[in-house]
């Protein structure tokens, strides 16, 4: 079974991105087997620090996998700074060994917002971050995810995705991750 990691992009303790996450995990458990990852134990990143335990146990999940789904909210057009600062760690500019992690590791990108763009322009940023030099990352093109006014489209007791039209969408989505991931493996 594909091992996947589903990176909550956000540090808030609430979060619709993260329902998104578990959500992803639950739905998708048997076609992949997914741990959701969340980044706020992260230190903030600095270019001349070497990786804390945390750091190297982020890196090691994301090395170990065979896809990463990374749920990203906007925050102000653009993905979190945690967000940021969690995928520098993985960049490599970055000091230690593993800090080239995403170098052609396939990977997706989801989001969820409150408004009417489901974080449109931070799934953008967050692609042009895993494509630059220092990330490399296999981004499935042509596979958006774009789930806007977050609150009616998660149920408020068991945080699952409820709007059908959207579970359709990520159900293909999910899928051609799926086939691309194997492809890549061949």
């Amino acid at each position: 079974m594909l091992k996947l990691i589903a990176i909550v992009g956000t540090n808030a303790e609430f979060s619709f991105n993260r329902f998104l996450c578990q959500y992803i995990a639950k739905r998708y458990g048997d076609k992949f087997n997914i741990e959701v990852c969340e980044i706020n134990d992260l230190p903030l990143f600095s270019k001349d620090d070497y990786p804390n335990e945390a750091v190297q146990n982020f890196r090691k999940k994301l090395r170990l996998a065979d896809g990463v789904v990374i749920a990203t909210p906007e925050y102000d057009h653009a993905i979190p700074a945690a967000l940021k600062s969690a995928m520098e760690w993985t960049g490599k500019h970055s000091l230690g060994s593993g800090n080239d992690v995403m170098r052609l590791k396939p990977t997706m990108v989801v989001g969820t917002s409150y408004g009417v763009q489901g974080a449109s322009r931070a799934q953008e940023d967050m692609r042009e971050i895993l494509l630059s030099s220092d990330e490399g990352a296999l981004v499935l093109p042509a596979n958006e995810i774009l789930i806007g006014y977050a609150a009616k489209n998660f149920d408020k007791q068991s945080h699952d995705l409820i709007n059908k039209t959207v579970i359709k969408q990520l159900d293909v989505a999910m899928d051609n991750f799926y086939q691309f991931i194997n492809q890549w493996n061949k």
